[in-house]
């Protein structure tokens, strides 16, 4: 597999949002089935964010303008995707792929995976599975998450984008993090946030407080796929080359824990700091 192209962008974006929570009380969950994730409803609103001169057209950062962006309301998981929601996705045979193409196979074996079988579980480095965050799942795989995932619910499971993910995890604060002004202490988990889990590894979500919208883990603990990609460096192309990814990790440094900054890499990338969490 080729290695990561990843590029770290620091525009210095503010948000701004426009929400309609009267005194700020915390929308209520919809409740979820054993196994699947908690759907937090985000109200519709507005963020200041680089975009595309004409968005939604595919460009590169460096073309990015600010610009006030209206957000629909939609929903998004309360917590990233753990590794029980995506073992039982594996377990029904959806997320699963070719013996050839699968990169579960050169590491320890250890359960669920039993020697002498192919493993088609992401590898949780040893830390656990259960309700940490799943790793080592590529953009390319949470499609096949999200298809299964829409077959159990019924409803269109999808990535949020970029602006989607930016303007939930702000949930309409205007200071350095959605908490205050200051990292503070253990308000999430990267490396200096003052958690027990710092630079170590992930933490089981919701380990920390809420954001104002009722969303867990948005900073820190693993970076979330979006479904925002990147072009190649061909002028005018709209084809997708990599795929933005967002919030920070347990590995991040303090300085780079901010919501609105963003990294990038292949679709088809596997990390121990990359996970997801689904919208509709």
């Amino acid at each position: 597999m080729p290695a990561a192209r990843t590029r770290w962008f620091a525009p210095g974006w503010t948000a701004v949002l426009a929400l309609c929570l009267g005194t700020g009380a915390m929308a209520a969950p919809d409740a979820a089935s054993p196994g699947l994730p908690r759907m937090v409803d985000i109200p519709a609103g507005e963020i200041v964010t680089g975009v595309c001169p004409d968005h939604p057209r595919i460009c590169d950062p460096g073309d990015h303008v600010q610009r006030k962006v209206k957000v629909a309301a939609f929903k998004l998981s309360a917590t990233e995707v753990t590794f029980a929601q995506w073992d039982a996705c594996v377990k029904d045979g959806d997320c699963v792929d070719p013996v050839s193409e699968w990169a579960y196979q050169n590491r320890r074996v250890a359960p669920p995976c039993v020697p002498g079988e192919v493993c088609q579980y992401p590898f949780d480095e040893g830390w656990g599975r259960a309700d940490r965050p799943v790793i080592h799942v590529s953009w390319n795989d949470t499609q096949k998450y999200l298809r299964w995932l829409s077959r159990k619910t019924g409803r269109t499971q999808r990535l949020p984008t970029s602006e989607e993910w930016e303007y939930a995890a702000m949930a309409g604060a205007t200071t350095r993090f959605p908490w205050g002004a200051r990292l503070g202490k253990n308000q999430a988990n990267c490396d200096g946030c003052g958690s027990r889990w710092d630079n170590r590894q992930t933490a089981p979500v919701g380990s920390f407080p809420p954001n104002r919208f009722g969303l867990h883990d948005m900073v820190g603990n693993v970076n979330e796929w979006v479904s925002t990609c990147l072009p190649p460096y061909i002028p005018g192309s709209q084809k997708c080359n990599s795929y933005l990814y967002r919030g920070g990790a347990w590995t991040s440094s303090a300085s780079k824990l901010d919501p609105r900054k963003f990294d990038s890499a292949w679709p088809d990338d596997r990390s121990f700091f990359v996970g997801f969490r689904v919208a509709e």
